[in-house]
Protein backbone atom coordinates (compact mmCIF):
# COMPACT_ATOMS: atom_id res chain seq x y z
CA UNK A 1 0.00 0.00 0.00
CA UNK A 2 2.87 2.44 0.99
CA UNK A 3 4.55 1.95 -2.43
CA UNK A 4 0.85 1.76 -4.53
CA UNK A 5 0.51 5.55 -2.84
CA UNK A 6 2.91 7.52 -4.17
CA UNK A 7 2.82 5.59 -7.45
CA UNK A 8 -0.93 6.97 -7.33
CA UNK A 9 -0.14 10.74 -6.23
CA UNK A 10 2.73 10.91 -9.11
CA UNK A 11 0.09 9.62 -11.80
CA UNK A 12 -2.75 12.14 -10.85
CA UNK A 13 -0.20 14.58 -10.81
CA UNK A 14 1.09 13.74 -14.52
CA UNK A 15 -3.11 13.99 -15.59
CA UNK A 16 -3.04 17.44 -13.90
CA UNK A 17 0.08 18.31 -15.75
CA UNK A 18 -1.02 17.22 -19.29
CA UNK A 19 -4.48 18.97 -18.73
CA UNK A 20 -2.75 22.25 -17.82
CA UNK A 21 -0.69 21.96 -20.91
CA UNK A 22 -3.54 21.11 -22.97
CA UNK A 23 -5.24 24.16 -21.90
CA UNK A 24 -1.73 26.19 -22.81
CA UNK A 25 -1.61 25.02 -25.86
CA UNK A 26 -5.44 24.66 -26.27
CA UNK A 27 -5.41 28.66 -26.14
CA UNK A 28 -5.73 30.12 -29.03
CA UNK A 29 -5.98 34.01 -29.66
CA UNK A 30 -6.26 36.61 -32.54
CA UNK A 31 -5.82 40.51 -32.71
CA UNK A 32 -8.28 42.37 -34.19
CA UNK A 33 -7.11 45.54 -35.78
CA UNK A 34 -9.19 48.83 -37.10
CA UNK A 35 -7.73 50.85 -39.57
CA UNK A 36 -8.75 54.76 -40.05
CA UNK A 37 -8.10 57.61 -42.59
CA UNK A 38 -8.79 61.13 -41.51
CA UNK A 39 -8.70 63.68 -44.15
CA UNK A 40 -7.52 67.45 -42.84
CA UNK A 41 -9.15 70.70 -44.83
CA UNK A 42 -6.98 73.21 -45.93
CA UNK A 43 -7.28 77.05 -44.38
CA UNK A 44 -6.11 79.59 -47.50
CA UNK A 45 -6.65 82.23 -49.58
CA UNK A 46 -6.11 84.39 -52.39
CA UNK A 47 -6.05 88.45 -53.52
CA UNK A 48 -8.52 88.37 -56.82
CA UNK A 49 -8.01 91.50 -57.64
CA UNK A 50 -5.74 94.81 -56.92
CA UNK A 51 -7.16 98.42 -58.74
CA UNK A 52 -5.69 101.65 -57.51
CA UNK A 53 -7.51 104.82 -58.76
CA UNK A 54 -4.59 106.84 -59.59
CA UNK A 55 -2.83 104.06 -61.99
CA UNK A 56 -3.68 105.35 -65.28
CA UNK A 57 -2.11 108.41 -66.76
CA UNK A 58 -4.66 111.23 -67.45
CA UNK A 59 -6.05 110.86 -63.89
CA UNK A 60 -6.24 113.43 -60.79
CA UNK A 61 -4.47 112.39 -58.19
CA UNK A 62 -6.79 111.49 -55.64
CA UNK A 63 -7.94 113.25 -52.37
CA UNK A 64 -9.12 112.24 -49.07
CA UNK A 65 -12.03 113.93 -49.55
CA UNK A 66 -12.88 111.59 -52.56
CA UNK A 67 -13.26 108.73 -49.94
CA UNK A 68 -15.01 111.16 -47.83
CA UNK A 69 -12.42 111.91 -45.49
CA UNK A 70 -10.63 114.86 -43.87
CA UNK A 71 -7.13 116.73 -45.05
CA UNK A 72 -4.50 115.74 -42.85
CA UNK A 73 -3.41 119.37 -43.37
CA UNK A 74 -5.50 122.87 -44.13
CA UNK A 75 -5.39 123.32 -47.31
CA UNK A 76 -7.95 125.65 -49.03
CA UNK A 77 -11.15 123.83 -50.60
CA UNK A 78 -9.79 125.53 -53.94
CA UNK A 79 -6.52 123.72 -53.92
CA UNK A 80 -5.91 122.36 -57.91
CA UNK A 81 -5.71 119.03 -58.56
CA UNK A 82 -3.06 117.86 -60.51
CA UNK A 83 -1.88 114.78 -62.65
CA UNK A 84 1.42 114.10 -61.08
CA UNK A 85 2.30 111.12 -58.95
CA UNK A 86 1.00 107.24 -59.85
CA UNK A 87 0.30 103.67 -57.93
CA UNK A 88 0.55 100.66 -59.39
CA UNK A 89 -1.01 97.28 -57.63
CA UNK A 90 0.18 93.92 -58.60
CA UNK A 91 -0.70 90.18 -57.39
CA UNK A 92 2.76 88.01 -57.03
CA UNK A 93 2.66 85.45 -59.76
CA UNK A 94 4.21 82.97 -57.61
CA UNK A 95 2.69 83.05 -54.77
CA UNK A 96 -0.93 84.93 -54.89
CA UNK A 97 -1.38 85.16 -51.24
CA UNK A 98 0.79 88.72 -51.90
CA UNK A 99 0.09 92.37 -53.17
CA UNK A 100 2.94 94.17 -54.06
CA UNK A 101 2.03 98.21 -54.19
CA UNK A 102 4.43 101.12 -55.81
CA UNK A 103 4.10 104.73 -55.16
CA UNK A 104 6.26 106.84 -58.41
CA UNK A 105 6.56 110.13 -58.30
CA UNK A 106 4.42 110.72 -54.59
CA UNK A 107 5.31 114.02 -52.90
CA UNK A 108 4.35 115.32 -49.52
CA UNK A 109 0.53 114.61 -48.98
CA UNK A 110 0.19 112.35 -51.94
CA UNK A 111 -2.93 110.52 -51.35
CA UNK A 112 -4.41 107.02 -52.85
CA UNK A 113 -6.51 104.30 -52.60
CA UNK A 114 -6.48 101.07 -53.71
CA UNK A 115 -10.22 98.26 -53.97
CA UNK A 116 -8.63 94.99 -53.44
CA UNK A 117 -10.43 91.70 -53.20
CA UNK A 118 -9.67 88.61 -51.21
CA UNK A 119 -11.05 85.13 -51.62
CA UNK A 120 -11.00 81.76 -49.62
CA UNK A 121 -9.55 79.39 -52.02
CA UNK A 122 -9.76 76.50 -48.86
CA UNK A 123 -11.08 74.14 -47.72
CA UNK A 124 -12.20 75.17 -44.32
CA UNK A 125 -14.32 78.80 -43.55
CA UNK A 126 -11.74 81.59 -42.34
CA UNK A 127 -12.10 84.58 -40.56
CA UNK A 128 -9.40 87.46 -41.30
CA UNK A 129 -7.98 88.33 -38.41
CA UNK A 130 -5.41 91.07 -39.26
CA UNK A 131 -2.90 92.63 -41.64
CA UNK A 132 0.59 93.75 -41.66
CA UNK A 133 2.24 96.09 -43.95
CA UNK A 134 5.80 95.33 -45.19
CA UNK A 135 7.71 98.67 -45.80
CA UNK A 136 10.08 97.51 -48.59
CA UNK A 137 12.74 100.78 -48.14
CA UNK A 138 11.09 103.35 -46.02
CA UNK A 139 9.16 103.88 -42.57
CA UNK A 140 5.72 103.56 -41.80
CA UNK A 141 3.98 106.43 -39.88
CA UNK A 142 1.99 105.82 -36.55
CA UNK A 143 -1.02 107.57 -38.20
CA UNK A 144 -2.38 110.09 -41.05
CA UNK A 145 -0.39 113.08 -40.51
CA UNK A 146 2.34 112.43 -38.19
CA UNK A 147 6.19 113.09 -39.49
CA UNK A 148 7.93 109.47 -37.67
CA UNK A 149 7.45 108.17 -41.17
CA UNK A 150 7.31 108.48 -44.38
CA UNK A 151 3.76 106.45 -45.59
CA UNK A 152 0.42 106.24 -43.78
CA UNK A 153 -0.23 102.92 -44.90
CA UNK A 154 -4.45 101.51 -43.36
CA UNK A 155 -6.35 98.47 -45.00
CA UNK A 156 -9.94 99.05 -44.64
CA UNK A 157 -13.21 96.87 -44.40
CA UNK A 158 -11.52 93.52 -44.05
CA UNK A 159 -10.41 92.65 -40.29
CA UNK A 160 -13.02 90.15 -38.87
CA UNK A 161 -14.68 89.35 -42.43
CA UNK A 162 -15.80 85.37 -42.50
CA UNK A 163 -15.72 83.95 -45.20
CA UNK A 164 -16.83 80.41 -46.49
CA UNK A 165 -15.16 78.38 -48.87
CA UNK A 166 -15.78 79.69 -53.07
CA UNK A 167 -17.59 78.79 -54.54
CA UNK A 168 -19.86 80.01 -51.25
CA UNK A 169 -23.85 78.38 -51.06
CA UNK A 170 -26.47 81.25 -51.45
CA UNK A 171 -26.06 83.56 -48.59
CA UNK A 172 -22.79 83.65 -47.35
CA UNK A 173 -19.51 85.17 -48.73
CA UNK A 174 -16.31 83.80 -50.25
CA UNK A 175 -14.84 86.57 -50.92
CA UNK A 176 -13.93 89.80 -49.31
CA UNK A 177 -14.12 93.55 -51.02
CA UNK A 178 -11.90 95.66 -48.87
CA UNK A 179 -9.53 98.68 -49.91
CA UNK A 180 -5.90 100.32 -49.09
CA UNK A 181 -5.07 103.53 -48.14
CA UNK A 182 -2.07 105.49 -48.10
CA UNK A 183 -0.62 109.23 -47.87
CA UNK A 184 3.01 110.09 -48.53
CA UNK A 185 3.77 112.34 -45.15
CA UNK A 186 6.11 115.34 -45.24
CA UNK A 187 9.56 113.63 -44.63
CA UNK A 188 8.98 111.72 -48.04
CA UNK A 189 11.88 111.58 -50.07
CA UNK A 190 12.66 113.41 -53.50
CA UNK A 191 13.10 111.48 -56.68
CA UNK A 192 12.30 108.15 -54.67
CA UNK A 193 10.24 105.36 -55.45
CA UNK A 194 8.06 103.62 -52.30
CA UNK A 195 6.66 99.84 -52.62
CA UNK A 196 5.26 97.86 -49.91
CA UNK A 197 3.53 94.77 -49.52
CA UNK A 198 -0.08 93.86 -47.71
CA UNK A 199 -0.35 90.79 -45.78
CA UNK A 200 -3.76 89.46 -44.06
CA UNK A 201 -3.36 86.81 -41.93
CA UNK A 202 -6.61 84.19 -41.57
CA UNK A 203 -7.28 81.70 -39.53
CA UNK A 204 -9.93 78.93 -39.31
CA UNK A 205 -13.58 80.39 -38.27
CA UNK A 206 -13.16 79.01 -34.91
CA UNK A 207 -10.42 80.28 -33.55
CA UNK A 208 -9.48 83.52 -31.67
CA UNK A 209 -5.98 84.09 -32.36
CA UNK A 210 -5.06 87.43 -32.17
CA UNK A 211 -2.60 88.59 -35.51
CA UNK A 212 0.43 87.93 -33.75
CA UNK A 213 -0.74 83.88 -32.98
CA UNK A 214 -1.81 84.16 -36.47
CA UNK A 215 1.38 85.14 -37.84
CA UNK A 216 3.45 83.07 -35.87
CA UNK A 217 1.18 79.98 -36.86
CA UNK A 218 1.32 80.23 -40.11
CA UNK A 219 3.46 78.88 -42.56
Amino acid sequence: MKQRLPLLMLSTGLIFLLAGLGVAYGLWSEILQIDGIVYTGEVYGEWTSCICTDVMPGSLDPTPADYGLPWPYPYPSTFPRKDVGSTSCTIDKEDPRLIHLTIQNGYPSYWGNCEVHFANTGSVPIIIRGYKVVAENFKLASKNGAEDGELWVKYWDGVGAQLEPCPAPDGYECENAASVQYHVEQPALENYTYEFDVLVCIAQWNETATLEECLNAAP
